[in-house]
């Protein structure tokens, strides 16, 4: 049974970039782009693959921190990740999306965590999550599609925290088996 993280009192309080995103123009065609794909899938009922990182700063051992990004287009903190293209693999894919996202180059190896199934408006999204630990750069949210990103101690997650996301992080930390659905 996953850990329920906010009554363990591990998620930080919540702070005013914890709130849902202002609608700027470029966010809210974002926003309509996103509910458009979802009608997309209702109708088309792809097959989908995606990756997700788990970024881990190590510098300070006694506090390992995770990074997360917040999107304009939908609320939350979430893993940084995005589509496999075509004649991509899993790993080249992972490093394409933290490059563009968080502007890390993600050194290899990245570890394999879990493949995952989601199953939504018709779709069936797979997701490849890697854990990725050493890095190069600085993380920068680019503006437009990512508004911000920050590390977080592991044992103070930031409230507004996505469900998957949690549930990837609880994962992670051995608190509950890794799951077959997203």
């Amino acid at each position: 049974m996953m850990t329920d993280l906010a009554a363990s009192g591990s998620r930080t309080k919540p702070s005013p970039t914890d709130q849902p995103m202002p609608r700027t123009p470029t966010g809210r065609l974002l926003r309509l782009a996103w509910r458009l794909r979802g009608l997309w899938h209702r109708v088309a009922r792809p097959l989908t693959m995606g990756v997700r990182a788990i970024i881990v700063d190590e510098s300070d051992p006694a506090s390992p921190r995770v990074l997360l990004i917040r999107h304009s287009y939908v609320d939350g903190w979430h893993l940084p990740g995005g589509g496999v293209g075509r004649g991509e693999t899993l790993i080249d894919a992972m490093r394409r999306e933290v490059r563009e996202e968080v502007g890390l180059i993600a050194d290899r190896p990245a570890q394999p965590f879990g493949i995952y199934a989601r199953f939504r408006n018709g779709a069936s999204d797979h997701v490849a999550v890697f854990v990725v630990c050493s890095w190069s750069g600085s993380p920068k949210a680019d503006g437009v599609e990512i508004v911000e990103t920050r590390f977080f101690p592991l044992d103070r997650l930031p409230a507004g925290l996505s469900p998957a996301t949690g549930r990837r992080l609880e994962e992670f930390l051995g608190r509950c088996p890794v799951a077959e659905r997203w």
